[in-house]
Protein backbone atom coordinates (compact mmCIF):
# COMPACT_ATOMS: atom_id res chain seq x y z
CA UNK A 1 0.00 0.00 0.00
CA UNK A 2 1.76 3.27 -0.86
CA UNK A 3 2.42 5.22 2.61
CA UNK A 4 2.52 8.50 0.76
CA UNK A 5 1.83 10.46 -2.74
CA UNK A 6 2.10 7.59 -5.16
CA UNK A 7 1.05 7.81 -9.26
CA UNK A 8 -0.31 4.65 -10.54
CA UNK A 9 2.36 4.37 -12.90
CA UNK A 10 5.15 4.09 -10.12
CA UNK A 11 2.67 1.64 -8.41
CA UNK A 12 2.47 -0.57 -11.28
CA UNK A 13 6.07 -0.27 -11.91
CA UNK A 14 7.11 -2.24 -8.99
CA UNK A 15 3.92 -4.64 -8.87
CA UNK A 16 5.87 -5.40 -12.82
CA UNK A 17 8.80 -5.70 -10.87
CA UNK A 18 8.07 -8.19 -7.92
CA UNK A 19 6.08 -10.52 -11.05
CA UNK A 20 9.62 -10.38 -12.90
CA UNK A 21 11.50 -11.85 -9.49
CA UNK A 22 8.90 -14.30 -9.26
CA UNK A 23 9.14 -15.33 -12.23
CA UNK A 24 12.87 -15.74 -11.72
CA UNK A 25 12.74 -17.37 -8.76
CA UNK A 26 10.31 -20.31 -10.12
CA UNK A 27 7.53 -19.26 -8.79
CA UNK A 28 4.24 -20.11 -10.25
CA UNK A 29 1.24 -18.07 -8.61
CA UNK A 30 1.49 -14.39 -7.06
CA UNK A 31 -1.87 -13.46 -4.49
CA UNK A 32 -2.32 -10.41 -3.08
CA UNK A 33 -4.80 -9.88 -0.41
CA UNK A 34 -5.57 -6.09 0.38
CA UNK A 35 -6.60 -4.14 2.77
CA UNK A 36 -10.74 -3.34 2.57
CA UNK A 37 -11.44 -0.70 0.62
CA UNK A 38 -12.89 1.53 3.33
CA UNK A 39 -9.75 1.77 4.66
CA UNK A 40 -8.59 4.46 1.65
CA UNK A 41 -11.05 4.69 -0.82
CA UNK A 42 -8.89 6.83 -3.08
CA UNK A 43 -5.91 4.94 -2.56
CA UNK A 44 -7.79 1.60 -3.03
CA UNK A 45 -8.98 2.60 -6.49
CA UNK A 46 -5.98 3.58 -7.22
CA UNK A 47 -4.07 0.38 -6.30
CA UNK A 48 -6.98 -1.69 -8.26
CA UNK A 49 -6.12 -0.25 -11.39
CA UNK A 50 -2.13 -0.65 -10.76
CA UNK A 51 -3.11 -4.18 -10.03
CA UNK A 52 -4.69 -4.01 -13.49
CA UNK A 53 -2.04 -2.98 -15.89
CA UNK A 54 0.44 -4.95 -13.76
CA UNK A 55 -1.39 -8.80 -15.02
CA UNK A 56 -3.01 -9.04 -11.63
CA UNK A 57 -6.38 -9.89 -11.99
CA UNK A 58 -9.22 -10.39 -9.33
CA UNK A 59 -9.46 -13.85 -7.82
CA UNK A 60 -12.45 -13.54 -5.23
CA UNK A 61 -13.93 -10.49 -4.27
CA UNK A 62 -15.56 -10.85 -0.36
CA UNK A 63 -17.88 -8.23 1.45
CA UNK A 64 -16.33 -6.88 3.98
CA UNK A 65 -18.18 -5.17 7.21
CA UNK A 66 -17.58 -2.19 9.00
CA UNK A 67 -18.89 0.25 11.11
CA UNK A 68 -17.72 4.00 10.87
CA UNK A 69 -16.98 5.89 14.26
CA UNK A 70 -18.92 8.79 14.45
CA UNK A 71 -19.99 11.04 17.63
CA UNK A 72 -22.81 8.99 18.27
CA UNK A 73 -23.46 6.56 20.96
CA UNK A 74 -23.20 2.58 19.63
CA UNK A 75 -26.68 2.24 21.02
CA UNK A 76 -27.82 5.22 18.64
CA UNK A 77 -25.74 3.39 15.63
CA UNK A 78 -27.50 -0.19 15.88
CA UNK A 79 -31.19 -1.65 15.15
CA UNK A 80 -33.89 -1.02 17.36
CA UNK A 81 -34.15 -4.97 17.93
CA UNK A 82 -30.13 -5.16 19.26
CA UNK A 83 -30.39 -2.14 21.31
CA UNK A 84 -32.98 -3.81 23.13
CA UNK A 85 -30.90 -6.78 23.98
CA UNK A 86 -27.76 -4.35 24.40
CA UNK A 87 -29.75 -3.22 27.25
CA UNK A 88 -30.15 -6.18 28.74
CA UNK A 89 -27.02 -7.31 28.89
CA UNK A 90 -26.02 -3.97 30.48
CA UNK A 91 -28.52 -5.00 32.55
CA UNK A 92 -27.38 -8.86 33.93
CA UNK A 93 -24.24 -7.48 35.45
CA UNK A 94 -21.58 -8.25 33.65
CA UNK A 95 -18.47 -6.98 33.79
CA UNK A 96 -15.96 -5.64 30.43
CA UNK A 97 -12.65 -5.47 30.97
CA UNK A 98 -10.21 -3.98 28.41
CA UNK A 99 -6.40 -5.24 28.51
CA UNK A 100 -3.62 -4.08 26.05
CA UNK A 101 -1.06 -6.60 24.67
CA UNK A 102 -0.82 -10.32 24.45
CA UNK A 103 -3.86 -11.85 25.22
CA UNK A 104 -3.21 -14.28 28.96
CA UNK A 105 -3.63 -17.74 28.47
CA UNK A 106 -7.19 -18.05 29.88
CA UNK A 107 -8.78 -15.93 27.59
CA UNK A 108 -6.96 -17.93 24.65
CA UNK A 109 -8.62 -21.13 26.14
CA UNK A 110 -12.04 -19.86 26.55
CA UNK A 111 -12.16 -18.63 22.76
CA UNK A 112 -10.86 -22.23 21.91
CA UNK A 113 -13.48 -23.82 24.45
CA UNK A 114 -16.27 -21.61 22.50
CA UNK A 115 -15.22 -23.07 19.01
CA UNK A 116 -15.92 -26.73 21.18
CA UNK A 117 -19.04 -25.43 22.37
CA UNK A 118 -20.62 -24.28 18.79
CA UNK A 119 -19.59 -27.72 17.19
CA UNK A 120 -17.22 -25.98 14.86
CA UNK A 121 -13.27 -26.53 14.29
CA UNK A 122 -10.75 -24.69 16.21
CA UNK A 123 -10.23 -21.19 14.25
CA UNK A 124 -6.90 -21.08 15.69
CA UNK A 125 -4.60 -23.89 17.78
CA UNK A 126 -4.13 -23.17 20.93
CA UNK A 127 -1.03 -20.56 21.87
CA UNK A 128 -1.33 -19.49 18.34
CA UNK A 129 -2.76 -16.60 19.38
CA UNK A 130 -0.02 -15.52 22.08
CA UNK A 131 2.90 -16.22 19.15
CA UNK A 132 1.08 -13.83 16.66
CA UNK A 133 0.32 -11.00 18.65
CA UNK A 134 3.90 -10.92 19.78
CA UNK A 135 5.22 -9.41 16.94
CA UNK A 136 3.23 -6.16 17.76
CA UNK A 137 1.85 -6.58 21.15
CA UNK A 138 1.61 -2.73 21.44
CA UNK A 139 -1.44 -3.10 18.71
CA UNK A 140 -3.72 -5.41 20.42
CA UNK A 141 -6.56 -5.16 22.89
CA UNK A 142 -8.47 -7.80 24.47
CA UNK A 143 -12.20 -7.32 25.85
CA UNK A 144 -13.62 -10.18 28.14
CA UNK A 145 -17.31 -9.83 29.49
CA UNK A 146 -17.27 -11.68 32.83
CA UNK A 147 -19.75 -12.99 35.83
CA UNK A 148 -17.87 -12.99 38.66
CA UNK A 149 -14.79 -15.19 38.08
CA UNK A 150 -16.30 -17.12 34.78
CA UNK A 151 -15.70 -15.36 31.09
CA UNK A 152 -18.65 -15.45 29.03
CA UNK A 153 -17.29 -14.05 25.66
CA UNK A 154 -14.13 -12.68 24.65
CA UNK A 155 -12.98 -10.48 21.54
CA UNK A 156 -9.63 -9.41 20.26
CA UNK A 157 -8.68 -6.34 18.48
CA UNK A 158 -5.94 -4.87 16.86
CA UNK A 159 -4.98 -1.20 15.65
CA UNK A 160 -3.70 -1.77 12.05
CA UNK A 161 -3.19 2.15 11.72
CA UNK A 162 -4.16 5.09 14.15
CA UNK A 163 -7.61 5.14 11.47
CA UNK A 164 -8.76 1.67 11.97
CA UNK A 165 -9.67 -1.22 14.98
CA UNK A 166 -9.84 -4.18 13.28
CA UNK A 167 -11.96 -6.94 14.79
CA UNK A 168 -9.74 -10.08 15.00
CA UNK A 169 -11.14 -12.80 16.94
CA UNK A 170 -14.15 -13.31 19.68
CA UNK A 171 -16.31 -15.87 20.77
CA UNK A 172 -18.90 -16.93 23.64
CA UNK A 173 -20.52 -19.62 25.22
CA UNK A 174 -23.89 -20.73 23.24
CA UNK A 175 -25.63 -20.87 26.57
CA UNK A 176 -25.32 -17.13 27.05
CA UNK A 177 -26.46 -16.13 24.09
CA UNK A 178 -29.46 -14.87 25.60
CA UNK A 179 -27.88 -11.92 27.46
CA UNK A 180 -25.45 -10.93 24.15
CA UNK A 181 -21.84 -10.63 25.72
CA UNK A 182 -21.35 -10.38 21.74
CA UNK A 183 -22.75 -6.72 22.03
CA UNK A 184 -21.30 -5.53 24.86
CA UNK A 185 -17.61 -6.51 23.68
CA UNK A 186 -18.47 -4.31 20.65
CA UNK A 187 -20.24 -1.75 22.58
CA UNK A 188 -16.49 -1.38 24.59
CA UNK A 189 -14.71 -1.56 21.33
CA UNK A 190 -17.01 1.35 19.80
CA UNK A 191 -16.11 3.09 22.81
CA UNK A 192 -12.41 2.80 22.87
CA UNK A 193 -12.44 3.91 18.99
CA UNK A 194 -14.27 7.07 20.14
CA UNK A 195 -11.88 7.74 23.31
CA UNK A 196 -8.40 6.93 21.46
CA UNK A 197 -9.48 9.01 17.67
CA UNK A 198 -10.09 6.06 15.67
CA UNK A 199 -12.32 6.03 12.68
CA UNK A 200 -13.71 2.65 11.83
CA UNK A 201 -13.95 -0.51 13.31
CA UNK A 202 -13.37 -3.25 10.86
CA UNK A 203 -15.67 -6.23 11.36
CA UNK A 204 -13.91 -8.45 8.64
CA UNK A 205 -15.37 -10.84 6.12
CA UNK A 206 -18.33 -12.95 7.28
CA UNK A 207 -17.16 -16.97 6.47
CA UNK A 208 -17.27 -20.16 8.42
CA UNK A 209 -14.60 -22.64 9.32
CA UNK A 210 -14.70 -24.11 5.82
CA UNK A 211 -14.57 -20.82 4.00
CA UNK A 212 -18.14 -20.61 3.06
CA UNK A 213 -20.02 -16.98 3.22
CA UNK A 214 -22.11 -17.13 6.72
CA UNK A 215 -25.01 -14.89 5.87
CA UNK A 216 -26.28 -15.15 9.29
CA UNK A 217 -22.66 -13.11 10.69
CA UNK A 218 -23.29 -10.60 7.79
CA UNK A 219 -26.99 -9.85 9.12
CA UNK A 220 -25.65 -9.64 12.38
CA UNK A 221 -23.26 -7.26 11.47
CA UNK A 222 -25.25 -4.78 9.44
CA UNK A 223 -27.58 -5.18 12.39
CA UNK A 224 -24.94 -3.31 14.64
CA UNK A 225 -24.38 -0.70 11.97
CA UNK A 226 -21.77 -2.54 9.22
CA UNK A 227 -21.78 -1.12 6.10
CA UNK A 228 -20.12 -2.76 3.33
CA UNK A 229 -16.55 -2.68 1.46
CA UNK A 230 -15.50 -5.07 -1.17
CA UNK A 231 -12.38 -6.70 -0.36
CA UNK A 232 -10.36 -8.26 -3.13
CA UNK A 233 -7.96 -10.73 -3.49
CA UNK A 234 -6.35 -10.58 -6.79
CA UNK A 235 -3.45 -13.30 -8.58
CA UNK A 236 -1.36 -13.37 -11.25
CA UNK A 237 -0.48 -16.75 -12.65
CA UNK A 238 2.59 -17.52 -14.38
Amino acid sequence: MPIARCHERQLTFLLSCIREWTIRMGGKVLTIKTAPACYHPLTHEICHRSYLAAGFSPNHTYSNHYIPITDQRFDQVIEPAERRRLAKGKNSGLRIALEPGICDETTEAMLCACDRAHGRQLRIKPGEIARIMRAVPESYITLTATNGEQILAGALFVRVSDRVLYHFLSGFFPEFRAISPSLLLFDAAYQYCLDNGLQILDLGISLDHLGHEKTSLASFKRRIGGQECPKIIYEATF
